[in-house]
């Protein structure tokens, strides 16, 4: 965090200050009392207990806060922020230390790559660039305030997830971020437990646009026919395409995959590029492309990115390949499973498997569906059978809702087996896989039987 003067941030917060706290200097804001420390502004959120005698210890705390609080006579007056709206001062200052630094700030969203499309542009960037991102697959709304001050004298470029879980979490990250690069990889239904209608979420994600004040340029995938269709009339800035289409700015002509990775081409300006990129998958393609646009955006040389795009380190836990013993493969694919990313896996697993190798599907459930749970279940059931899947494994019970949609699509059920716990699994492998089986892992719980089975698998 750039070091900051009190007064100017209470100036900022249309704040009067007085001269006790004229001269302060601010090295910490935080809305965390445990993270209080010396040179520490503290938002008090919540009517949150305030940890006085803590305080006490260190030199210049101050406390925004709307209420008084308990032992509050024990400060100093001049610690003492009172402020009759703490969300409008909160953001007032969020708004402050964002235009203290003219950068480019990419917002990335969408259902599923976030996360990928993400870390493939950090890496682009981060050999000329001094880059501030989001932390791996982090980017729930408690990381917005550290990912924001962040950013300081020495950032050249700014990229984050804006994810989208509840309604106003869009147009609350870029009240942090005010994004002047916008990108939404896909969408497809995910987290309607919280959202309850897909149309409303879709709204949700769009709202970019107005966190982007309708200005700079917006990324989006035009294969996606949601993306597509998407309103886009009030948007002022520039709006670049990619994918297939034959109109994409950015048009994915051919790609193909080896052991570990994707060889695709693609048209842009009436030039075809070739690149590569680890990690196997179509999808990954669309990820790569999305990454070099906004590279592109940013000034970087395509040859240039498209080179730094073939040392990319491929997430874990993303359609990660893992050797395992007596001969067989492991996919460890658990990062995450909403439909749309189960979809992706399982194309892909059918695509790279040999004819030999039986593909054994290993599931958890699916997360964040509400209302759609049981429709994506009995379609997500249905492509097991539709790719020819060998072998369905479920752990948990709301998994067990795989079980007959994949029986009617024709998945043999003498090949459908169940288990609760990682022992029964680990008996269950010791005596049923042979050499040269595939075997892929997906769940959309935090389950620490996935990772202790994966673990167990491996060579």
């Amino acid at each position: 965090m750039k070091t900051l003067l009190l007064e100017d941030i209470l100036t900022a917060m249309n704040i009067q200050f007085n001269d006790k706290q004229r001269g302060n200097q601010i090295q910490k804001v935080t809305n965390d009392s445990d993270e209080i420390d010396n040179h520490t502004l503290y938002f008090r959120w919540y009517n949150s207990e305030v940890p006085v005698k803590k305080i006490k210890k260190y030199e210049n705390v101050f406390i925004v806060t709307e209420t008084p609080f308990a032992k509050m006579d024990r400060l100093k007056p001049e610690q003492i922020i009172m402020v009759k709206d703490l969300e409008d001062s909160y953001f007032k200052f969020t708004s402050y230390y964002r235009h203290l630094f003219n950068i480019p700030v990419v917002a990335v969203t969408g259902t599923c790559g976030k996360s990928t499309t993400k870390e493939m542009l950090k890496h682009i960037l981060e050999e000329e660039y001094n880059v501030q991102a989001t932390v791996s697959s982090k980017n729930a709304d408690y990381f917005n305030l550290p990912y924001l001050l962040g950013i300081d004298e020495d950032t050249d470029v700014a990229v984050f997830e804006t994810a989208v879980s509840k309604r106003g979490d869009m147009t609350e990250s870029c009240k942090y971020f005010y994004p002047t690069i916008g990108i939404i990889t896909m969408i497809d239904v995910d987290h309607t437990d919280k959202i309850r209608s897909f149309a409303d979420y879709l709204a949700e994600k769009a709202k970019i646009m107005e966190g982007m004040n309708n200005e700079g340029t917006l990324i989006l995938n035009i294969d996606d026919p949601y993306l597509s269709s998407l309103d886009t009339s009030k948007f002022k800035g520039e709006i670049i395409t990619f994918g297939k289409h034959r109109d994409a700015d950015f048009r994915i002509k051919w790609s193909q995959h080896d052991s570990s990775g994707m060889t695709f081409w693609f048209k842009y300006k009436q030039n075809t590029f070739k690149g590569y990129i680890p990690g196997l998958g179509e999808h990954n393609v669309y990820n790569a492309i999305t990454s070099l646009v906004a590279a592109e955006v940013l000034g970087v040389d395509l040859h240039y990115a498209i080179k730094r795009l073939s040392k990319f380190q491929h997430m874990k836990s993303h359609f990660e390949i893992i050797k395992g013993r007596n001969q067989i493969k492991v996919v460890d694919d658990t990062w995450k499973s909403n439909p749309a990313s189960l979809r992706k896996g399982l194309e892909t697993l059918s695509s790279i498997a040999l004819p030999n190798q039986r593909k054994i599907v290993v599931l958890g459930r699916m997360s964040a569906l509400g209302d759609y749970g049981d429709e994506e279940y009995k379609k997500a059931g249905h492509l097991l059978g539709k790719l020819g899947i060998d072998v369905l494994i479920t752990k948990g019970f709301i998994a067990k809702d795989f079980v007959e949609p994949a029986i009617e699509a024709g998945i043999n059920p003498d090949n459908v087996y169940h288990f609760s716990d990682a022992d029964e699994m680990k008996i269950f492998f010791d005596s049923f896989l042979i050499p040269d089986d595939f075997v892929y892992f997906k769940t959309g719980g935090e389950d620490p039987d996935f990772e202790e089975i994966i673990d167990y698998l491996r060579n």
